[in-house]
């Protein structure tokens, strides 16, 4: 189990490790964090990050968990083998990627079906379309469709912007029976995003009141986003899980690695802790950057939720803040004096 030395309380049986196989996909999203030309690793490379991960594991006594994504994870050219290795470790996995065919569903089944697969839609057909492309909404719903056939856990993640805020709740009902969990979690403007709008905070803090009456009601909506703890706190219910399983697990019980080794607290923004060609996971884990995210921001260190919590620092970091000193743009708890 890993516990943190500096949030008293917090800790977790369970690390992830977020492996972004590789950039490349066949979609050309408006709102793509990163469409860099990284070199994908080699499968003898990636084979050495899962001896580096089994070690990590045994090393912090955790359960391992391998969540696949990319770009398009299954462009990736070694993903059958790499597959097959990692659940022959016995970890389980998870995939965040695009609609696959049924040959590729059954395929992935037969080694080992993974706790969920992810896909994203942003919004109705409309504002999805104008963001992923033409044909994506009907592509994603086929494939649902296709996956509840084959007894594939599917789910929904959405990006949140200004533009498509309105058809978070309409877009949840409508995948009522197509999806076992729809989420959100709100955009990190970096990459391709830097120039999208993002809701105001008055009209975010509505609408997280509006999800909330939604969900009571679908049993799918999931709570992703860390800021839905505040109202637990203030109606004083247990608090959520959050983001990670421990609000926001940064370089906690999570890590990203990306296509060419490099490996982030975060993905959705640059938070460099180390690279796997210099170091292993344990002395990235151990490191002093790796510490400073487990620290949550600044301005969090007195807050009463914070070990369910710690806002969003992608969030911060798109909006021109520190996410290691500074409160999520977001945020809207009141502290007693």
């Amino acid at each position: 189990m890993i516990r943190d030395r500096i949030l008293f309380g917090r800790k977790s049986k369970v690390f992830t490790l977020q492996w972004h196989l590789t950039n490349a996909c066949p979609f050309n999203c408006k709102h793509c964090y990163d469409r860099s030309q990284r070199e994908n690793l080699q499968l003898d490379e990636a084979l050495r990050v899962l001896n580096s991960f089994e070690a990590f594991c045994k090393h912090k006594s955790v359960e391992g968990r391998v969540c696949l994504t990319g770009g398009d994870p299954f462009l990736y050219p070694f993903f059958w083998d790499l597959y097959e290795s990692i659940t022959s470790r016995k970890f389980k996995t998870s995939i965040l990627g695009n609609p696959i065919s049924d040959s590729n569903i059954r395929r992935l089944i037969n080694i080992q079906k993974p706790i969920y697969y992810q896909v994203s839609l942003e919004g109705l057909k409309e504002n999805n379309d104008k963001i992923r492309g033409a044909g994506h909404f009907e592509q994603v719903l086929s494939f649902l469709e296709r996956a509840e056939e084959s007894s594939l856990q599917t789910h929904v993640m959405l990006t949140l912007t200004k533009s498509n805020l309105k058809d978070v709740i309409p877009l949840g009902e409508y995948l009522r029976d197509l999806a076992h969990r729809f989420t959100f979690n709100r955009l990190s403007r970096t990459g391709e995003a830097v120039s999208i709008e993002m809701p105001t905070k008055g009209d975010y803090i509505e609408f997280l009141k509006e999800y909330i009456k939604a969900a009571k009601h679908n049993s799918i909506f999931g709570y992703k986003d860390n800021l839905f703890n505040i109202y637990r706190h203030n109606f004083g219910s247990a608090l959520l899980p959050g983001c990670t399983g421990a609000g926001c697990g940064a370089a906690f019980n999570f890590m990203a690695l990306l296509p060419d080794g490099e490996v982030h607290a975060c993905r959705k923004f640059p938070s460099l802790l180390g690279s796997i060609a210099k170091l292993d996971l344990i002395e990235i884990y151990d490191s002093k950057e790796a510490e400073r995210y487990r620290q949550r921001p600044t301005a969090c260190r007195k807050c009463k939720i914070r070990n369910s919590c710690g806002g969003c620092p992608a969030v911060s970091y798109g909006f021109g803040l520190d996410p290691l000193e500074d409160l999520d743009p977001y945020c809207f708890i009141r502290h007693k004096p």
